[in-house]
């Protein structure tokens, strides 16, 4: 999959056939507002019981606390604190593995590793891989309206990596959506507000593999900066294939003014308009989001905070994949954190989840 932004025009919505997957559904229980823990030694926790220290990674025993007045204490080890799970943590690479990110799309010098972004998930409908999404909170996550739809419900699996492969060194995990919930705006014509909420009716069980992405606040100025994409779309634009093993691509964020030039000298002519919804990212040869990667997260990295990562796209629409000077297209997500935070918050979901600052 280079990660060449899905489509073709706005009305080329991503309807990515590629893989079909038997899924096995967990049963959970219904949660409102969910906390999230790890129960460690002190010493591998931050003093404000904030996060995890690095060296704590991989070995910790996950726990899900239904509510801060919980009577039950949640770790049982004489030293054991239960530690707040971090959003947006990119898994460490070790040493010997590859840790360019700046290549094509293709091949497996771009393949991202196992775990590597433990939030991204792949959305499923009747065993085929729709689209992708990314993981907000246990029981949330967020895609582009373009790729759901309907009364049918959807599987969302986490914790994959290679869609061939049944011997990963952690499961992958399948929920099934109770609610889509697509922003009142969404323009299916333009694809503009191109955003939606996926409910599921338990949430997936936190492990390496499995994580939340962080959001940005909404007032965050996006710096020119090199972000990162991931997803199972195609290769090339017209006869690629669709990837069995997670991709990633390093995407210049392009101005607006410059990206709205790009996209009108390109194909749409001096009176197509950029609609504010979007921000743009790419343009560079070979290197894009492509059919199939619609719903994905473009991240990019926290200021201050190695390692830490939050959402700013969404994969939305293209007028091709990894042509030169042609941006692609992806919903900005700064723009839609009131409504994202409302909607949670009308469901009964903590917000500070994905909150970082």
């Amino acid at each position: 999959m280079i990660l060449f932004t899905f489509a073709i025009v706005f009305a080329f919505f991503i309807s990515c056939k590629a893989f079909s997957s038997n899924v096995d559904d967990n049963d959970y229980n219904d949660i409102n507002t969910l906390q999230v823990c790890v129960c460690v030694p002190y010493w591998q926790c931050k003093e404000d019981f904030s996060g995890l220290i690095e060296e704590g990674v991989g070995i910790v025993d996950i726990r899900s606390l239904l509510n801060s007045n919980q009577s039950e204490p949640p770790c049982t080890g004489d030293f054991d604190v239960c530690c707040k799970i971090e959003c947006g943590k990119r898994r460490s690479i070790p040493k010997g593995e590859n840790k360019n990110i700046g290549f094509r799309i293709i091949g497996a010098d771009n393949d991202a590793t196992f775990g590597e972004f433990p939030w991204m998930l792949g959305v499923l409908q009747d065993k085929t891989y729709k689209c992708g999404a990314s993981l907000i909170h246990p029981q949330v996550a967020v895609t582009a309206a373009h790729c759901v739809g309907g009364r049918r419900p959807y599987k969302v699996r986490a914790g994959e990596w290679n869609w061939l492969v049944k011997d990963e060194p952690l499961p992958h995990q399948d929920r099934i959506t109770k609610k889509v919930v697509i922003h009142p705006q969404y323009h299916s014509g333009t694809l503009s507000n191109d955003i939606a909420l996926l409910v599921l009716r338990e949430p997936f069980k936190l492990m390496e593999n499995v994580g939340v992405i962080c959001l940005p606040p909404k007032y965050l100025h996006l710096e020119s900066q090199n972000c990162v994409a991931t997803g199972w779309g195609k290769n090339s634009h017209k006869k690629g294939s669709y990837q069995t093993t997670l991709k990633k691509v390093t995407l210049p964020l392009v101005p607006r003014s410059i990206c709205l030039r790009s996209l009108q000298e390109a194909m749409l002519g001096p009176s197509f308009i950029l609609h504010n919804s979007f921000l743009c990212a790419g343009g560079v040869g070979n290197k894009d989001t492509c059919k199939g990667d619609g719903g994905s997260p473009l991240i990019c990295p926290v200021e201050g905070d190695m390692g830490k990562y939050q959402q700013v796209g969404i994969v939305s629409w293209g007028l091709t994949c990894g042509v030169i000077n042609t941006p692609g297209v992806y919903v900005n997500v700064l723009l839609f954190r009131d409504w994202i935070d409302n909607v949670m918050t009308g469901e009964g979901f903590d917000t500070n989840v994905y909150t970082y600052y």
